[in-house]
């Protein structure tokens, strides 16, 4: 499902001549202006989750929740040097989110942004071994802006049973991403923010006959369904009915559950239900998968 850096979409020549080249810019008119963006989906499921947002000059991920290894060796695969990577973006504290946060802050000096609960959060997870150093930690407030480079990035609250939870839109010149993961119901806040998008991350994490039917503990089921939960397949598909515009090109359904999911079946539900022309694919959980947002 994954493309190779050749055959990534669109717009890959500057991708190709990254050392000789600055940022594209198109200028349309005084006050708006056209870069080159790339969307990387490094891994996406509950063994981990991971993506690079950049231009082609630098970078950011959203979550490491698979390990630093595999980072370095799927963005070099697209000619990504971790050289160019400049923040780590955290959406909450589970593992499978920030399994290498800290190896990427103490080892790569990256700063790690997530506001102060989920800093908190990941302090007190016993399974991250390696601690995140105070000098490398940035505390961040759901819905105020803040700005890496060209990118600016507001985060919002979503419902999830972590120490906290946010969801993140990445402007980047006249695109918009949205990125909401790891949901149990979708707010106000989200629907008005995939109105307004480009391009959208979106969980859809089981097909509800599935989970009900499986093999999962019923209190792990309860878990899932409820309000702090996940989203499903059936969730998604309804609130991009009810929020998606024209404006939105793709969707990039994310989390999927390996035991209570199928990728066709998650695309299939989705686009059902949507009253737009907005593409929809389903991220893999353990290979890469590329973007150009046009």
């Amino acid at each position: 499902m994954g493309s190779p850096p050749f055959l990534c979409l669109t717009s890959f020549l500057p991708w190709l001549v990254l050392p000789f080249i600055r940022i594209e810019r198109i200028f349309v008119e005084e006050d708006k202006w056209f870069m080159s963006v790339r969307l990387i989906s490094l891994a996406s499921g509950s063994s981990g989750n991971c993506y690079f947002v950049g231009t082609p000059e630098y970078g950011i991920l959203i979550d490491a929740g698979i390990g630093s290894r595999t980072i370095k060796k799927r963005l070099k695969e697209y000619g990504i040097d971790m050289s160019r990577i400049l923040a780590v973006l955290v959406t909450h504290d589970h593992y499978d989110h920030v399994k290498s946060v800290a190896v990427l802050g103490e080892v790569y000096h990256l700063p790690i942004y997530s506001t102060e609960k989920v800093h908190l959060g990941i302090s007190f997870n016993k399974k991250v071994t390696e601690k995140l150093s105070p000098a490398n930690m940035r505390v961040i407030e759901n819905g105020v802006p803040f700005e890496i480079k060209e990118m600016k990035i507001t985060s919002f609250p979503l419902p999830h049973d972590a120490k906290d939870n946010s969801g993140y839109v990445i402007e980047v010149g006249d695109k918009t991403l949205t990125i909401a993961t790891d949901l149990g119901n979708a707010t106000s806040e989200l629907r008005a923010y995939i109105a307004n998008s480009d391009y959208l991350i979106l969980e859809s994490n089981y097909d509800e006959d599935m989970l009900t039917n499986g093999s999962y503990p019923e209190v792990l089921k309860r878990r899932i369904l409820g309000s702090n939960g996940h989203l499903s397949n059936a969730d998604a598909a309804q609130l991009l009915s009810e929020s998606a515009t024209d404006k939105l090109k793709q969707v990039c359904l994310c989390h999927l559950s390996k035991e209570n999911n199928h990728p066709n079946l998650a695309v299939e539900t989705v686009s059902s239900q949507l009253k737009t022309k907005t593409k929809v694919v389903a991220l893999p959980r353990n290979e890469a998968y590329c973007l150009d947002l046009i």
